[in-house]
């Protein structure tokens, strides 16, 4: 992953979560305080991935500082529009590949944070992982902070100018409107999330790319639970074809569920162990090279449990990569109730903002027509 992105520096490698928590925004000494205590149960905070191609390895960072990947964002902003902010943030090369970004929130008693890596650090179950080992509530609170009289106040790292290349549109819905389709039609909720998303892009394609259907890449986990859940890349990647030819919601999802009965976790766990680089290497470029699918889409949960110095984590966006050469990239965030689902594409493809409102129609289309 960290070749490619070399190779194509001007995809979005780039993963993460925007958090919405409600309390009072605190400073940076606490979120490095926080940082610095759960670093015992995730090393990969100070861990360094680089190499000359096919040679990258992990290292550790010996002048690893906490302080250098906490940013504080100036001014405010909605959910939304923080996710959209955070989205554009860059990640540092010379460091561990990842930051944690604050932002007051335009709602009173509520701020935002969003932790961001490069997608060669952590996929997606990482990600996840990192994230609620980070606000676990029954984890040990930061100690408090004080300053020392003789230093100065520690000055904080100043990431890089935002690049504002990325767009970044959301909707949000209740997690009972898909648990009603699942129960109604017994498909999983990421069958029901693509068979919205097939629903959305029938509406928005033109009707010349809607008279077939389109493929799309859809990641999945092959990690173990033995194995180290907070760093690299253990995944796999579905080729499916949504069918966006379809005019009835129920064909929709029975195409879909048709072609997610089976993942190949077994044949990617096979090629991840034992194949060598340049074998793996003609595995995975397929699903990196442009042209071979439209778009990617996945899922990303969390706990509810989740907060940080008391501050409970009411909801979130998903921040999902851009990579491929894909139009755009897709991810369903479930959290608690609610369940949102974020769109990114390059600045220029204003005409994707229009997705998450389809998605939400071609969901409620789909509640409707399972509906005894």
């Amino acid at each position: 992953m960290l070749e490619w992105a070399r190779q194509r520096p001007h995809d979005g490698y780039v993963v993460g979560a925007t958090l919405r928590l409600r309390g009072s925004l605190p400073s940076p000494h606490r979120l490095r305080a926080l940082i610095s205590t759960r670093l015992p149960g995730l090393p990969v905070l100070a861990e360094y991935l680089d190499g000359l191609p096919w040679q990258e390895a992990w290292r550790g960072f010996e002048s690893f500082d906490a302080a250098a990947h906490v940013h504080v964002l100036t001014g405010t902003a909605d959910p939304r529009r923080g996710a959209e902010i955070a989205t554009n943030q860059p990640i540092k090369d010379d460091q561990p590949r990842w930051g944690l970004w604050l932002l007051d929130s335009e709602r009173d008693g509520e701020y935002l944070l969003s932790y961001r890596v490069h997608h060669a650090a952590q996929d997606g179950a990482a990600v996840a992982h990192t994230i609620r080992k980070l606000l676990d509530t029954r984890a040990p609170a930061p100690p408090a902070f004080v300053q020392p009289r003789e230093h100065a106040p520690r000055p904080w790292a100043t990431a890089p100018s935002a690049r504002e290349d990325r767009l970044l549109a959301t909707a949000d819905v209740p997690v009972d409107t898909m648990r009603a389709v699942v129960q109604a039609s017994g498909a999983s909720l990421n069958d029901i999330y693509l068979a919205a998303l097939a629903g959305a892009l029938r509406a928005w394609l033109p009707p010349t790319e809607r008279a077939q259907p389109v493929p799309v890449r859809v990641p999945f986990t092959v990690r173990l639970r033995h194995e180290r859940q907070d760093r690299g890349n253990r995944m796999g990647h579905l080729r499916l074809t949504l069918p966006v030819d379809e005019k009835s919601a129920l064909r929709r999802l029975a195409c879909v569920t048709e072609q997610t009965r089976s993942w190949p976790r077994d044949q990617i766990r096979r090629i991840l162990d034992r194949a060598p680089h340049p074998l793996l290497w003609q595995h995975i470029e397929p699903s990196l090279s442009p042209g071979d699918a439209l778009a990617s889409a996945t899922m990303l949960g969390l706990p509810t449990s989740l907060a940080f110095d008391g501050s409970p984590v009411i909801g979130g966006i998903a921040l999902p990569p851009l990579a491929a050469g894909h139009v755009f990239s897709a991810v369903l965030f479930l959290y608690g109730t609610r369940a949102t689902v974020s769109f990114t594409a390059r600045k220029e493809r204003q005409d994707v903002r229009a997705l998450p409102s389809l998605w939400e129609h071609a969901l409620g289309e789909l509640a409707g027509a399972v509906r005894p």
